[in-house]
């Protein structure tokens, strides 16, 4: 292990308050298109496209409209930007166009897909790009890093796909019918399904943060989490009833929702909302884009036959917070973070400073037990950080940390059972070396760590794996990201 010094870790406390004008939606344009179904920014220029194949876009903020793109037969679904800066459209029957001039010319762009293209989110974080694309009757591709291509991968189901949301740093989410959602990871090379707990279609999804985000979709379906997409939960909005939303928009604190005959926008990320219906109307609203704290739109049609453009006039204004940083103190360290003792020179490899402890979000500090436990979780000690023996002492010791789940099977030294490992340090007994070798590889017998016996209170017991549909190793991995959420 290296030695590593301690650097300063701030702590961030926010005091803010934000004020709520009399905010209202009002039309700023209409009659342009047939039906606008996506907005986006481009530059300067925001840019709209939707039913007949018709893109436009607007040089002053949506108060007038140039058409720069016609194709009777298509409707264009979802924006995203290149990593390059053209503005690319999807849609249906895999035609796609991309602009290098914010959306005033625009040429031919091919996936490869011949079916309808309803989202695509490209994002460029630290110099490397990922993206995702999804579609009808479980369409996927991912933008592999870099690289200009993308590649097609198969999710086993027929369900419609209509929202992606690419996190960067390789993860990204895709939601769809049937009140599907995967969560990707790895640049979407691998992949889970998350439980929603609904079978509404959910159309759209966005993260305010990296722990909370929303779903929208039908029958007024609103899903939040704050648990970085482990679990999501259905959110009450007064003013919201039976209304399918099919689109959002995140920018800091300020949200928009768009739905049929409904508007919606938060400024304080969702905590609270202003509600706008259009009851005894045929108005549908089925893009929103958060430009700035000032122009903040929506896009649709009235009666599917004239093109609407809504501008919240008195929008959500937010004070800007109060931030204070405090230093920690000298010799701590933040929470989800890997700690240890300073050794000192000639240090033994059985000195107490050796040990590694997870610092977690419960406020305790959690021992590996040994070396194959700790790289279930970790490649290297890179990330590890030196602490004082008065801030270790000061942290009540938790307990033991287990196997990550789905990286290997396990068993104890005085048994021949083999198991898998599941959430929360729960052991599932293999019953066959068939269902080990079909979830494990035909090498599945030298992918098994030996437990000591001392450890066996660290685990508990769940049901057998009967059959090897009942566990899929990177569906398991996948869902729980760190040790916090193994507790």
């Amino acid at each position: 292990m290296k030695n590593l010094f301690l650097s300063f870790v701030f702590l961030v406390f926010a005091f803010s308050a934000h004020s709520v004008f009399a905010a209202d939606w009002t039309l700023l344009s209409s009659g342009v298109a047939q039906s606008f179904r996506a907005v986006s920014q481009s530059g300067t220029n925001i840019v709209a496209a939707g039913s007949g194949g018709r893109i436009f876009y607007s040089a002053d903020n949506g108060k007038t409209w140039t058409k720069s793109f016609e194709a009777q037969g298509i409707t264009f679904f979802d924006f995203t930007t290149m990593p390059n800066g053209d503005l690319l459209v999807a849609g249906s029957d895999g035609i796609n166009e991309v602009s290098s001039n914010h959306g005033v010319t625009w040429s031919v762009y091919s996936f490869g897909v011949t079916k309808n293209i309803y989202g695509i989110d490209v994002k460029t974080v630290n110099g490397s790009s990922t993206g995702y694309l999804v579609g009808a009757t479980g369409t996927y591709k991912n933008f592999i890093r870099n690289s200009g291509n993308w590649d097609t991968h198969n999710l086993d189901i027929t369900s419609d796909l209509f929202g992606v949301e690419d996190e960067g740093g390789g993860t990204g989410w895709i939601v769809g019918a049937d009140g599907k959602i995967f969560k990707l990871i790895y640049g979407g090379e691998s992949w889970g399904e998350i439980q929603s707990g609904t079978r509404e279609t959910l159309y759209a999804i966005k993260f305010v943060s990296a722990t909370k985000g929303f779903i929208v979709g039908t029958m007024g379906t609103i899903l939040k989490t704050t648990d970085s997409g482990s679990t999501w939960k259905p959110v009450s909005v007064s003013g919201l009833a039976n209304q399918a939303l099919y689109s959002l928009d995140v920018s800091g604190d300020l949200m928009v929702i768009a739905g049929d005959k409904i508007l919606m926008d938060s400024g304080d990320a969702g905590e609270t909302w202003h509600v706008k219906t259009f009851d005894g109307t045929n108005k549908k609203f089925y893009g929103a884009l958060v430009k700035d704290a000032s122009h903040i739109f929506a896009v649709g049609s009235d009666d599917d036959s004239v093109s609407l453009v809504y501008q919240l006039t008195e929008p959500v204004v937010v004070t800007p917070p109060v931030v204070v940083e405090t230093p920690l103190p000298q010799g701590a360290a933040a929470q989800s973070s890997l700690i240890k003792l300073p050794c000192l020179s000639g240090a033994g490899v059985n000195d107490i400073c050796k040990a590694v402890y997870y610092y977690a979000t419960d406020g305790k500090r959690h021992a590996f037990p040994n070396d194959k436990v700790y790289f279930s979780w970790f490649t290297d000690f890179s990330t590890v950080k030196e602490v004082s023996a008065d801030f270790l002492s000061s942290l009540t010791l938790g307990k033991n940390v287990t196997y990550r789940p789905g990286v290997k099977m396990v068993k104890f030294q005085t048994s021949p059972q083999v198991y898998v490992v599941a959430k929360g340090g729960t052991l599932r007994a293999v019953l066959s070396e068939s269902i080990a070798a079909a979830l494990y590889g035909s090498d599945w017998n030298k992918k098994i760590d030996d437990i000591s016996d001392v450890f066996y209170g660290n685990y508990k017991f769940g049901e057998p794996v009967v059959n090897a549909s009942d566990y899929d190793p990177a569906q398991t991995r996948i869902l729980v990201g760190s040790i916090s959420e193994n507790f």
